[in-house]
């Protein structure tokens, strides 16, 4: 019986090998993707293109999430903000909590000032995770580093018609939550 093994697994190995189509070949681009377009077109759904807000901080109104925690829209222009780097971000200079008082603007929440990320231990020269039985949450006198690229959550608002239903109904728990985030509160909870 040994001896059979000892046959069969360098058959299949081999034929497996000799089935598997060659590195070199390429796969063509309209195989890509799970949708059935062309990837050049400059056809699309919209019925018109976007068009941004492009009023001044400041000067905007604020816009109500689309869901609960949602991260809020940018009610702003952002011409010029971009590329947000860890030590240049245009945001943080009317964002931070000591600067709303003189600008107005919606002050960072608490969320930017927590760190999120398990403390990690070596045992045996493999990291594990100091606490597994309960989520990691540090307060930080600074915004977290680690969302310092605000436009990866936060959008500039834009009016767009497309020919696509949505059929997504917001809930929210809590009154205020087209305005305001409760997940501060809700942290161990999840998002």
């Amino acid at each position: 019986m040994k001896n059979t093994y000892l046959f069969i697994i360098p058959l299949a190995v081999i034929l497996f090998g000799c089935g598997q189509k060659k590195a070199n070949e390429l796969i063509e681009e309209d195989q890509l993707g799970i949708i059935d377009a062309d990837v050049k077109s400059e056809d699309t759904n919209l019925k018109s293109m976007a068009r941004y807000v492009d009023s001044k901080p400041g000067e905007s109104e604020k816009i109500e999430r689309s869901f609960e925690n949602a991260p809020p829209l940018i009610p702003h222009t952002t011409i010029g903000f971009f590329p947000i780097k860890k030590d240049n971000n245009i945001c943080l200079s009317c964002h931070l909590p000591e600067k709303v008082k003189e600008t107005g603007a919606v002050e960072l929440p608490a969320t930017h000032f927590t760190d999120l990320r398990p403390v990690m231990i070596e045992v045996d020269g493999v990291l594990e995770f100091e606490d597994e039985s309960s989520m990691h949450i540090q307060k930080l006198d600074e915004p977290n580093h680690a969302y310092f690229n605000c436009s990866q959550c936060h959008v500039p608002q834009t009016q767009v018609t497309i020919n696509i239903e949505n059929l997504f109904t917001p809930e929210f728990r809590e009154e205020h939550g087209l305005e305001k985030s409760n997940l501060n509160d809700n942290l161990e909870e999840g998002i």
